[in-house]
Protein backbone atom coordinates (compact mmCIF):
# COMPACT_ATOMS: atom_id res chain seq x y z
CA UNK A 1 0.00 0.00 0.00
CA UNK A 2 2.92 2.49 1.01
CA UNK A 3 4.92 1.35 -1.84
CA UNK A 4 1.51 2.45 -4.30
CA UNK A 5 0.54 5.59 -2.19
CA UNK A 6 4.66 6.66 -3.57
CA UNK A 7 3.81 5.88 -6.74
CA UNK A 8 0.96 7.61 -6.84
CA UNK A 9 2.46 11.07 -5.69
CA UNK A 10 5.17 10.65 -8.04
CA UNK A 11 2.98 10.42 -10.80
CA UNK A 12 0.95 12.93 -9.25
CA UNK A 13 4.05 15.58 -8.70
CA UNK A 14 4.97 15.17 -12.15
CA UNK A 15 1.40 15.80 -13.50
CA UNK A 16 1.24 18.87 -11.75
CA UNK A 17 5.02 20.02 -13.17
CA UNK A 18 3.89 18.72 -16.67
CA UNK A 19 0.54 20.67 -16.25
CA UNK A 20 1.68 24.13 -15.60
CA UNK A 21 4.29 23.52 -18.52
CA UNK A 22 2.26 22.33 -21.00
CA UNK A 23 -1.43 23.46 -20.45
CA UNK A 24 -0.47 27.31 -22.15
CA UNK A 25 0.80 25.49 -25.72
CA UNK A 26 -1.55 23.11 -25.33
CA UNK A 27 -4.62 25.77 -25.54
CA UNK A 28 -2.51 27.37 -28.34
CA UNK A 29 -1.92 24.50 -30.42
CA UNK A 30 -5.74 23.26 -29.88
CA UNK A 31 -6.86 26.45 -30.72
CA UNK A 32 -4.92 26.80 -33.94
CA UNK A 33 -5.49 22.92 -35.24
CA UNK A 34 -9.49 24.00 -34.97
CA UNK A 35 -8.94 26.65 -37.46
CA UNK A 36 -6.85 24.13 -39.35
CA UNK A 37 -9.36 21.42 -39.56
CA UNK A 38 -11.46 24.13 -41.46
CA UNK A 39 -8.91 24.25 -44.33
CA UNK A 40 -11.06 22.62 -46.98
CA UNK A 41 -13.75 25.18 -46.61
CA UNK A 42 -11.40 27.83 -45.82
CA UNK A 43 -9.48 27.39 -49.14
CA UNK A 44 -12.96 27.02 -50.92
CA UNK A 45 -13.98 30.45 -49.51
CA UNK A 46 -10.84 32.29 -50.85
CA UNK A 47 -10.70 30.57 -54.54
CA UNK A 48 -14.76 31.55 -54.80
CA UNK A 49 -13.79 35.23 -53.69
CA UNK A 50 -11.08 35.21 -56.34
CA UNK A 51 -12.93 33.58 -58.82
CA UNK A 52 -15.82 35.81 -58.27
CA UNK A 53 -13.11 38.89 -59.63
CA UNK A 54 -12.81 37.25 -63.08
CA UNK A 55 -14.56 39.06 -65.66
CA UNK A 56 -17.60 38.00 -67.39
CA UNK A 57 -17.05 36.58 -70.63
CA UNK A 58 -19.92 36.84 -73.75
CA UNK A 59 -18.18 34.45 -75.75
CA UNK A 60 -16.53 31.05 -75.39
CA UNK A 61 -12.99 31.44 -74.89
CA UNK A 62 -9.97 28.51 -74.98
CA UNK A 63 -8.02 28.35 -71.86
CA UNK A 64 -4.43 30.21 -72.39
CA UNK A 65 -1.45 27.10 -72.74
CA UNK A 66 0.07 26.96 -69.53
CA UNK A 67 3.42 27.68 -70.84
CA UNK A 68 2.32 31.11 -72.26
CA UNK A 69 0.78 31.64 -69.08
CA UNK A 70 3.91 31.15 -66.93
CA UNK A 71 6.03 32.84 -69.96
CA UNK A 72 3.86 36.07 -69.80
CA UNK A 73 3.98 36.32 -65.96
CA UNK A 74 8.02 35.61 -66.02
CA UNK A 75 8.23 37.99 -68.63
CA UNK A 76 6.53 40.65 -65.65
CA UNK A 77 9.32 39.67 -63.35
CA UNK A 78 12.14 38.98 -64.94
CA UNK A 79 14.43 38.17 -61.51
CA UNK A 80 12.23 36.02 -60.29
CA UNK A 81 12.16 31.65 -61.26
CA UNK A 82 9.51 29.27 -62.23
CA UNK A 83 8.43 27.30 -58.72
CA UNK A 84 5.21 25.37 -59.21
CA UNK A 85 2.11 25.20 -61.18
CA UNK A 86 -1.15 24.38 -60.11
CA UNK A 87 -3.85 22.99 -62.27
CA UNK A 88 -7.40 24.42 -62.07
CA UNK A 89 -10.34 22.43 -60.58
CA UNK A 90 -13.52 21.92 -62.79
CA UNK A 91 -15.63 24.80 -63.29
CA UNK A 92 -12.50 27.20 -61.72
CA UNK A 93 -11.33 30.20 -63.94
CA UNK A 94 -8.51 30.34 -62.40
CA UNK A 95 -4.73 28.27 -62.15
CA UNK A 96 -2.34 29.25 -59.34
CA UNK A 97 1.36 30.13 -60.76
CA UNK A 98 4.43 30.27 -58.11
CA UNK A 99 7.54 32.42 -58.64
CA UNK A 100 10.70 32.53 -56.03
CA UNK A 101 12.01 36.10 -55.65
CA UNK A 102 15.72 36.83 -55.47
CA UNK A 103 15.14 37.37 -51.78
CA UNK A 104 14.09 33.59 -51.53
CA UNK A 105 10.11 34.94 -51.41
CA UNK A 106 7.71 32.39 -53.06
CA UNK A 107 4.72 34.88 -54.46
CA UNK A 108 1.14 32.90 -55.21
CA UNK A 109 -0.11 34.64 -58.48
CA UNK A 110 -3.72 33.53 -59.44
CA UNK A 111 -4.10 33.59 -63.08
CA UNK A 112 -7.90 33.43 -65.57
CA UNK A 113 -6.83 31.33 -67.63
CA UNK A 114 -9.01 32.15 -70.10
CA UNK A 115 -7.97 36.09 -70.24
CA UNK A 116 -4.04 35.94 -68.66
CA UNK A 117 -5.78 38.36 -66.10
CA UNK A 118 -3.94 38.34 -62.21
CA UNK A 119 -6.77 38.16 -60.01
CA UNK A 120 -4.75 38.13 -57.00
CA UNK A 121 -1.37 37.57 -55.63
CA UNK A 122 -0.03 37.27 -52.22
CA UNK A 123 3.34 35.99 -50.54
CA UNK A 124 3.24 32.14 -49.57
CA UNK A 125 4.07 32.57 -46.10
CA UNK A 126 1.42 36.02 -45.68
CA UNK A 127 -1.40 33.52 -46.29
CA UNK A 128 -3.85 33.31 -43.51
CA UNK A 129 -3.96 29.30 -43.30
CA UNK A 130 0.07 29.70 -44.08
CA UNK A 131 0.57 31.43 -40.51
CA UNK A 132 -2.02 28.96 -38.43
CA UNK A 133 -0.21 26.20 -39.57
CA UNK A 134 3.55 27.52 -38.87
CA UNK A 135 2.12 28.56 -35.81
CA UNK A 136 0.34 25.48 -34.88
CA UNK A 137 4.01 23.36 -35.99
CA UNK A 138 6.72 26.06 -35.55
CA UNK A 139 5.20 28.87 -32.82
CA UNK A 140 6.85 31.22 -36.04
CA UNK A 141 10.36 30.30 -34.82
CA UNK A 142 10.99 27.50 -37.62
CA UNK A 143 12.88 24.00 -36.64
CA UNK A 144 13.43 25.76 -33.21
CA UNK A 145 9.64 26.22 -32.28
CA UNK A 146 9.36 22.57 -34.23
CA UNK A 147 11.24 21.23 -31.37
CA UNK A 148 9.15 23.22 -28.57
CA UNK A 149 6.35 21.67 -30.12
CA UNK A 150 7.46 18.21 -30.16
CA UNK A 151 8.59 18.63 -27.00
CA UNK A 152 4.99 19.57 -25.61
CA UNK A 153 3.44 17.43 -27.29
CA UNK A 154 5.53 14.62 -26.06
CA UNK A 155 4.56 16.01 -22.33
CA UNK A 156 0.95 16.34 -23.40
CA UNK A 157 1.10 12.35 -23.92
CA UNK A 158 2.96 12.41 -20.44
CA UNK A 159 0.21 14.18 -18.84
CA UNK A 160 -3.17 12.58 -20.15
CA UNK A 161 -1.40 9.30 -19.52
CA UNK A 162 -0.77 10.15 -15.89
CA UNK A 163 -3.99 12.19 -15.24
CA UNK A 164 -6.18 9.16 -16.47
CA UNK A 165 -4.22 7.00 -13.82
CA UNK A 166 -4.61 9.38 -11.44
CA UNK A 167 -8.49 9.96 -11.69
CA UNK A 168 -9.32 6.12 -11.86
CA UNK A 169 -7.30 5.32 -8.78
CA UNK A 170 -8.60 8.06 -7.16
CA UNK A 171 -12.47 6.82 -7.12
CA UNK A 172 -11.40 2.81 -6.97
CA UNK A 173 -11.54 2.14 -2.43
CA UNK A 174 -14.52 5.11 -2.72
CA UNK A 175 -18.25 3.92 -2.02
CA UNK A 176 -19.55 0.89 -3.86
CA UNK A 177 -19.04 0.25 -7.51
CA UNK A 178 -22.24 1.83 -8.92
CA UNK A 179 -20.95 5.44 -7.26
CA UNK A 180 -17.79 4.94 -8.43
CA UNK A 181 -18.78 4.54 -11.89
CA UNK A 182 -21.03 7.26 -12.13
CA UNK A 183 -17.83 9.67 -10.16
CA UNK A 184 -15.44 8.15 -13.45
CA UNK A 185 -17.70 9.39 -16.11
CA UNK A 186 -20.46 11.77 -14.71
CA UNK A 187 -19.88 15.18 -13.63
CA UNK A 188 -20.25 15.75 -10.11
CA UNK A 189 -22.28 19.66 -9.87
CA UNK A 190 -23.84 19.39 -6.69
CA UNK A 191 -20.57 19.13 -4.55
CA UNK A 192 -20.13 22.91 -2.32
CA UNK A 193 -16.63 23.84 -3.25
CA UNK A 194 -16.41 25.46 -6.55
CA UNK A 195 -12.96 24.05 -6.83
CA UNK A 196 -14.52 20.18 -6.10
CA UNK A 197 -16.88 21.07 -8.99
CA UNK A 198 -14.36 21.64 -11.73
CA UNK A 199 -11.75 19.16 -10.32
CA UNK A 200 -14.94 16.64 -11.22
CA UNK A 201 -15.43 18.05 -14.64
CA UNK A 202 -11.34 18.21 -15.42
CA UNK A 203 -11.45 14.68 -14.67
CA UNK A 204 -14.24 13.32 -16.44
CA UNK A 205 -13.20 15.66 -19.65
CA UNK A 206 -10.24 13.74 -19.51
CA UNK A 207 -11.63 9.40 -18.86
CA UNK A 208 -13.89 10.78 -21.63
CA UNK A 209 -11.15 12.38 -24.27
CA UNK A 210 -8.45 10.16 -23.47
CA UNK A 211 -7.99 7.99 -26.10
CA UNK A 212 -9.01 10.69 -28.97
CA UNK A 213 -6.50 12.90 -27.32
CA UNK A 214 -3.74 9.95 -27.38
CA UNK A 215 -4.68 9.25 -31.09
CA UNK A 216 -4.34 13.03 -31.89
CA UNK A 217 -1.14 13.69 -30.74
CA UNK A 218 0.26 10.16 -32.09
CA UNK A 219 -0.91 11.00 -35.31
CA UNK A 220 0.98 14.32 -36.05
CA UNK A 221 4.34 12.58 -34.28
CA UNK A 222 5.31 11.80 -37.97
CA UNK A 223 5.55 15.60 -38.67
CA UNK A 224 7.96 16.65 -35.78
CA UNK A 225 11.49 16.54 -36.04
CA UNK A 226 13.03 14.05 -33.69
CA UNK A 227 10.65 11.59 -34.06
CA UNK A 228 9.82 12.09 -38.06
CA UNK A 229 13.44 11.79 -38.35
CA UNK A 230 13.78 8.93 -36.45
CA UNK A 231 10.75 6.94 -38.00
CA UNK A 232 12.42 8.14 -41.37
CA UNK A 233 15.72 6.18 -40.37
CA UNK A 234 13.75 3.40 -39.13
CA UNK A 235 11.97 3.31 -42.26
CA UNK A 236 15.18 3.57 -44.47
CA UNK A 237 16.81 0.46 -41.80
CA UNK A 238 13.94 -2.05 -42.28
CA UNK A 239 13.12 -1.31 -46.13
CA UNK A 240 9.73 -0.06 -45.75
CA UNK A 241 10.30 1.56 -49.51
CA UNK A 242 7.49 2.27 -51.89
CA UNK A 243 6.61 0.55 -55.07
CA UNK A 244 7.23 3.00 -58.37
CA UNK A 245 5.87 1.90 -61.40
CA UNK A 246 8.39 2.94 -64.03
CA UNK A 247 6.78 3.44 -67.52
CA UNK A 248 9.93 3.47 -69.32
CA UNK A 249 12.85 0.36 -68.54
CA UNK A 250 15.49 3.26 -69.06
CA UNK A 251 16.06 6.90 -69.36
CA UNK A 252 18.92 9.02 -70.57
CA UNK A 253 18.91 11.30 -67.24
CA UNK A 254 19.73 8.98 -64.63
CA UNK A 255 16.29 9.44 -62.76
CA UNK A 256 15.28 6.48 -61.47
CA UNK A 257 16.66 7.10 -57.72
CA UNK A 258 15.17 10.04 -57.44
CA UNK A 259 11.96 9.07 -58.81
CA UNK A 260 11.57 6.13 -56.07
CA UNK A 261 12.61 8.42 -53.71
CA UNK A 262 9.99 11.36 -54.53
CA UNK A 263 6.82 12.81 -52.76
CA UNK A 264 6.15 11.33 -49.10
CA UNK A 265 3.21 11.12 -47.90
CA UNK A 266 3.26 13.60 -45.05
CA UNK A 267 6.57 15.80 -45.20
CA UNK A 268 7.30 17.43 -42.41
CA UNK A 269 6.49 20.68 -44.77
CA UNK A 270 3.03 18.94 -46.20
CA UNK A 271 1.71 22.47 -47.28
CA UNK A 272 1.96 22.37 -51.11
CA UNK A 273 3.01 25.90 -51.76
CA UNK A 274 5.93 25.33 -48.71
CA UNK A 275 9.13 23.78 -49.94
CA UNK A 276 12.84 23.65 -49.44
CA UNK A 277 15.26 26.08 -50.76
CA UNK A 278 17.16 24.35 -53.42
CA UNK A 279 19.88 26.69 -55.10
CA UNK A 280 21.16 24.39 -57.56
CA UNK A 281 17.74 23.89 -58.46
CA UNK A 282 16.32 27.08 -58.81
CA UNK A 283 19.61 27.97 -61.06
CA UNK A 284 18.38 25.34 -63.42
CA UNK A 285 14.85 26.60 -62.88
CA UNK A 286 15.86 29.85 -64.50
CA UNK A 287 16.85 28.35 -67.86
CA UNK A 288 14.12 25.11 -68.14
CA UNK A 289 12.08 24.74 -71.11
CA UNK A 290 8.45 25.58 -70.46
CA UNK A 291 6.75 23.79 -73.93
CA UNK A 292 6.31 20.30 -72.01
CA UNK A 293 4.03 21.87 -69.56
CA UNK A 294 1.19 22.56 -71.85
CA UNK A 295 1.66 18.59 -72.67
CA UNK A 296 1.98 17.84 -69.16
CA UNK A 297 -1.40 19.64 -68.54
CA UNK A 298 -3.68 18.66 -71.19
CA UNK A 299 -2.37 15.22 -70.02
CA UNK A 300 -3.77 15.27 -66.44
CA UNK A 301 -6.79 16.73 -67.42
CA UNK A 302 -7.70 13.10 -68.64
CA UNK A 303 -6.67 11.89 -65.40
CA UNK A 304 -8.64 11.61 -62.46
CA UNK A 305 -6.32 13.23 -59.76
CA UNK A 306 -7.93 14.80 -56.63
CA UNK A 307 -7.06 18.81 -56.45
CA UNK A 308 -4.92 20.75 -55.67
CA UNK A 309 -2.40 18.81 -58.32
CA UNK A 310 0.71 21.33 -58.26
CA UNK A 311 3.17 20.49 -61.32
CA UNK A 312 6.83 21.28 -60.41
CA UNK A 313 10.61 20.37 -61.26
CA UNK A 314 12.27 17.48 -59.79
CA UNK A 315 15.56 17.11 -58.79
CA UNK A 316 17.81 14.69 -60.86
CA UNK A 317 21.09 13.82 -60.19
CA UNK A 318 23.24 16.35 -59.98
CA UNK A 319 24.07 18.11 -63.43
CA UNK A 320 21.08 16.22 -64.72
CA UNK A 321 18.07 17.59 -66.16
CA UNK A 322 15.12 18.44 -63.84
CA UNK A 323 12.45 16.03 -64.11
CA UNK A 324 8.60 17.68 -64.75
CA UNK A 325 6.54 16.45 -61.44
CA UNK A 326 2.87 15.98 -60.91
CA UNK A 327 1.42 15.42 -57.34
CA UNK A 328 -2.09 15.23 -56.44
CA UNK A 329 -1.82 17.59 -53.08
CA UNK A 330 -5.27 16.16 -51.67
CA UNK A 331 -5.51 16.27 -47.76
CA UNK A 332 -6.49 12.68 -47.70
CA UNK A 333 -3.25 10.35 -48.53
CA UNK A 334 -5.34 7.79 -49.79
CA UNK A 335 -6.26 9.95 -52.89
CA UNK A 336 -2.72 11.08 -53.39
CA UNK A 337 -0.69 10.11 -56.50
CA UNK A 338 2.46 11.24 -57.93
CA UNK A 339 2.96 11.09 -62.00
CA UNK A 340 6.68 12.11 -62.92
CA UNK A 341 7.62 13.44 -67.24
CA UNK A 342 10.11 13.53 -69.21
CA UNK A 343 11.52 16.97 -69.95
CA UNK A 344 11.81 17.00 -73.31
CA UNK A 345 9.50 14.92 -74.75
CA UNK A 346 7.01 14.95 -71.18
CA UNK A 347 6.40 11.51 -71.58
CA UNK A 348 5.50 9.66 -68.26
CA UNK A 349 8.05 8.10 -66.68
CA UNK A 350 6.97 6.99 -63.35
CA UNK A 351 3.44 7.31 -61.07
CA UNK A 352 3.39 6.72 -57.42
CA UNK A 353 0.21 5.50 -56.00
CA UNK A 354 -1.39 4.96 -52.74
CA UNK A 355 -1.31 1.32 -53.02
CA UNK A 356 2.52 1.09 -54.12
CA UNK A 357 2.92 2.55 -50.28
CA UNK A 358 4.65 0.32 -47.99
CA UNK A 359 2.24 -0.82 -45.63
CA UNK A 360 3.32 0.76 -42.32
CA UNK A 361 3.76 3.99 -44.52
CA UNK A 362 0.38 3.80 -45.26
CA UNK A 363 -1.04 3.53 -42.18
CA UNK A 364 1.15 6.51 -40.45
CA UNK A 365 -0.45 8.68 -43.36
CA UNK A 366 -3.74 7.89 -42.61
CA UNK A 367 -3.01 9.14 -39.41
CA UNK A 368 -2.32 12.16 -41.31
CA UNK A 369 -5.10 12.73 -42.72
CA UNK A 370 -7.04 11.51 -39.44
CA UNK A 371 -5.18 14.32 -37.40
CA UNK A 372 -6.43 17.03 -40.35
CA UNK A 373 -10.03 15.83 -40.19
CA UNK A 374 -10.59 14.37 -43.89
CA UNK A 375 -9.88 10.80 -43.30
CA UNK A 376 -13.52 9.98 -42.80
CA UNK A 377 -15.49 13.25 -43.68
CA UNK A 378 -17.42 15.79 -41.47
CA UNK A 379 -17.83 13.34 -38.98
CA UNK A 380 -13.94 13.01 -38.51
CA UNK A 381 -13.87 16.68 -38.42
CA UNK A 382 -16.53 17.39 -36.10
CA UNK A 383 -14.49 14.42 -33.63
CA UNK A 384 -11.18 16.32 -34.06
CA UNK A 385 -12.75 19.57 -33.01
CA UNK A 386 -14.27 18.32 -30.19
CA UNK A 387 -11.25 16.53 -28.89
CA UNK A 388 -9.17 19.93 -29.62
CA UNK A 389 -12.24 21.53 -27.10
CA UNK A 390 -11.44 19.19 -24.65
CA UNK A 391 -7.79 19.69 -24.89
CA UNK A 392 -8.82 23.11 -24.47
CA UNK A 393 -11.33 22.99 -21.48
CA UNK A 394 -8.86 20.10 -19.62
CA UNK A 395 -6.28 22.72 -19.64
CA UNK A 396 -8.26 25.31 -18.57
CA UNK A 397 -10.45 23.71 -15.45
CA UNK A 398 -6.72 22.50 -14.52
CA UNK A 399 -4.84 26.01 -14.26
CA UNK A 400 -8.35 27.17 -12.50
CA UNK A 401 -7.81 24.01 -10.08
CA UNK A 402 -4.55 24.96 -9.20
CA UNK A 403 -5.04 28.81 -8.95
CA UNK A 404 -7.56 28.37 -6.39
CA UNK A 405 -6.04 25.93 -4.35
CA UNK A 406 -2.66 27.36 -3.77
CA UNK A 407 -2.04 29.57 -1.10
CA UNK A 408 -1.26 33.06 -2.37
CA UNK A 409 2.23 33.61 -3.51
CA UNK A 410 3.42 29.92 -3.45
CA UNK A 411 3.46 27.37 -6.24
CA UNK A 412 2.28 24.73 -4.01
CA UNK A 413 3.34 21.92 -5.74
CA UNK A 414 3.02 18.18 -4.39
CA UNK A 415 5.89 17.50 -1.84
CA UNK A 416 8.71 15.54 -3.38
CA UNK A 417 8.35 11.51 -2.21
CA UNK A 418 11.31 10.65 0.24
CA UNK A 419 10.82 6.28 -1.09
CA UNK A 420 12.93 5.54 -3.82
CA UNK A 421 11.77 5.56 -6.65
CA UNK A 422 9.74 2.29 -7.59
CA UNK A 423 10.65 -0.20 -10.38
CA UNK A 424 7.28 0.29 -11.93
CA UNK A 425 8.10 3.95 -12.65
CA UNK A 426 11.43 3.42 -13.64
CA UNK A 427 9.83 1.09 -16.26
CA UNK A 428 7.74 3.74 -17.64
CA UNK A 429 10.10 6.78 -18.12
CA UNK A 430 12.30 4.26 -20.11
CA UNK A 431 9.23 3.51 -22.33
CA UNK A 432 8.14 6.81 -22.72
CA UNK A 433 12.20 8.09 -23.23
CA UNK A 434 12.39 5.37 -25.93
CA UNK A 435 8.58 6.47 -27.57
CA UNK A 436 8.94 10.52 -27.29
CA UNK A 437 12.89 10.98 -27.74
CA UNK A 438 12.09 15.04 -27.01
CA UNK A 439 10.34 13.46 -23.55
CA UNK A 440 13.39 11.33 -23.03
CA UNK A 441 15.76 14.25 -23.45
CA UNK A 442 14.05 16.30 -21.06
CA UNK A 443 13.77 13.61 -18.37
CA UNK A 444 17.44 13.37 -18.39
CA UNK A 445 17.59 16.96 -18.10
CA UNK A 446 15.03 17.05 -15.60
CA UNK A 447 16.68 14.03 -13.23
CA UNK A 448 19.87 16.04 -13.77
CA UNK A 449 18.92 19.34 -12.38
CA UNK A 450 16.66 18.01 -9.47
CA UNK A 451 20.01 16.18 -8.51
CA UNK A 452 21.98 19.68 -8.62
CA UNK A 453 18.87 21.29 -6.32
CA UNK A 454 19.42 19.05 -3.59
CA UNK A 455 22.98 18.76 -3.63
CA UNK A 456 22.59 22.66 -3.28
CA UNK A 457 20.19 22.34 -0.97
CA UNK A 458 22.39 19.88 0.82
CA UNK A 459 25.50 22.29 0.81
CA UNK A 460 23.32 25.17 2.15
CA UNK A 461 21.86 23.26 5.46
CA UNK A 462 25.44 22.31 6.03
CA UNK A 463 26.93 25.57 5.58
CA UNK A 464 23.98 27.12 7.73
Amino acid sequence: MEASFGFRQRLWRWHFFAGLMVCPFAILLSITGSIYLFKPQIDSYVENTINATAPVLHVAKEPIPADQLVNDLLAKYPNATFKAFTLAKENDRTVEIELRHVDGQVQIFWLDHLTGETLESTMSDKRFLAIVKDLHGELLLGNRGSYVVELMASWMIVLIITGFYLWITSHVEKANAQSKWRRWFVPQFHVKRARSGYKSLHGVIGIWFTLPILVLLFSGLPWTQLWGSGFKQLQDFMGWQDQTQFKLAATSIDQKGALAKESSLWEISSDPHKHHNHSADEAETKQINLSPLATIVESLKKEDLAPPVLISRLSASKGKSQIWSARSMSQQRSERVTINFDPFTAEELSRVEFADRHPVRRVVSQGISLHEGVLFGWLNQLLALLTAVSIIALSTFGLLIWWLRRPKGQLSAPPRPRAPVPMPLLLLILVMGLLLPAAGISFIAVALIDKGFLALSSVIRKAV
